[in-house]
């Protein structure tokens, strides 16, 4: 379904605005005024955003269960490797390969239509609105008249599924750091399944590389990958100090 807008005021303080990419991990590539520079593909118009700028968010694209449960531990683990540098052998590399999967599996639900599920035969719990909210901020769901489920219980339900079936294609991956010399690196909306995530102006894990610093010429080319990868925009501290081969 559409998004479907809480209660006014969201007395339940569901999430409305959900991150595909942490909010934490943008803000590695904040600038002294605490924002970064984005490139609009739609417009082609580079425009500066804070974490929480509502282009980096999907309106309640699944159910508050997914959003503050399972997701959770993953978002943290990651970003316990970002914060803290650690040497290959020491390195998490589960914990960035889960999140790499999280990521990519989030924005394309974040780009896909997803519809109400219809359960047959199956009569409507006759909830207000209020009490439907109250449950889903108890990590339950509930049905509407004829059966509906709104589609955000089923995403998270199908996210968390994805999850576990693709974890085998990924859960060898060892993550290598790339640093850049010269020059910062560009951030894609999400990258499908090339294994690459930067986690700040000068340093990106790629799985698969060992750690390594890479020069201008190399870094315009991994930059070039990011744009190609970019659904809707992609962003960096500065723009103007990305080369792109």
């Amino acid at each position: 379904m559409a998004y479907e807008p809480t209660i006014r005021k969201n007395p339940r303080q569901l999430t409305i605005d959900q991150h595909y990419h942490t909010a934490h991990a943008i803000s590695m590539f904040y600038d002294s005024d605490d924002k970064v520079e984005v490139m609009d593909l739609s417009s082609g118009q580079i425009v500066r955003r804070h974490k929480r700028a509502k282009i980096f968010c999907t309106k309640r694209t699944w159910d508050q269960r997914a959003e503050k449960g399972y997701m959770v531990p993953i978002e943290d683990r990651f970003h316990e490797e970002i914060d803290n540098i650690k040497n290959f052998s020491k390195r998490d590399h589960e914990a960035i390969s889960k999140y790499c999967l999280l990521w990519r599996l989030r924005h394309e639900f974040h780009l896909s239509s997803h519809t109400d599920v219809v359960l047959n035969g199956i009569s409507d719990s006759g909830l207000t609105k209020d009490q439907e909210e109250i449950l889903e901020n108890k990590n339950c769901s509930f049905v509407r008249e004829g059966g509906v489920v709104a589609s955000r219980f089923s995403s998270g339900i199908e996210i968390q599924t994805l999850l576990d079936q693709h974890w085998d294609a990924c859960s060898q991956f060892k993550w290598g750091l790339i640093e850049a010399q010269d020059g910062e690196f560009l951030v894609a909306d999400g990258y499908g399944d090339f294994a690459f995530i930067p986690i700040s102006p000068k340093r990106a894990f790629w799985a698969g590389e060992s750690d390594q610093k890479i020069n201008r010429r190399q870094l315009a080319e991994v930059n070039k990958e990011s744009i190609s990868r970019a659904k809707k925009y992609y962003f960096a501290r500065k723009i103007s100090e990305c080369p792109v081969a």
